[in-house]
């Protein structure tokens, strides 16, 4: 049986990763960093690079900071994601 998440991503989301709990594990990039946090409930799991972007940075030279950040922060939130068990609060 394959399932498909069709939920949206929240609006900069750039890599998402499905927990054991059924909840996600976001990275998104906010003011110079690429931060990762958890969605389970009371999960205190976060992770961030710093990616050092400055105002004078293009946007290629932002992008290639973001992309040169991106891979260690991807193996900590799949490593997290493969073990977490906190479940997403229901929202109803």
């Amino acid at each position: 049986m394959t399932t498909t998440q069709t939920t949206a991503w929240p609006e900069g989301v750039l890599a998402r990763y499905l927990t054991i709990g059924k909840t996600t594990v976001d990275i998104w990039y906010d003011s110079g960093d690429v931060k990762a946090k958890c969605r389970g409930e009371r999960c205190p799991w976060t992770d961030r690079q710093i990616t050092e972007v400055f105002y004078t940075d293009t946007d290629e030279v932002r992008d290639q900071k973001i992309a040169d950040a991106l891979p260690s922060l991807q193996r900590a939130a799949q490593a997290h994601a493969a073990k977490c068990r906190a479940m997403a609060r229901p929202t109803t």
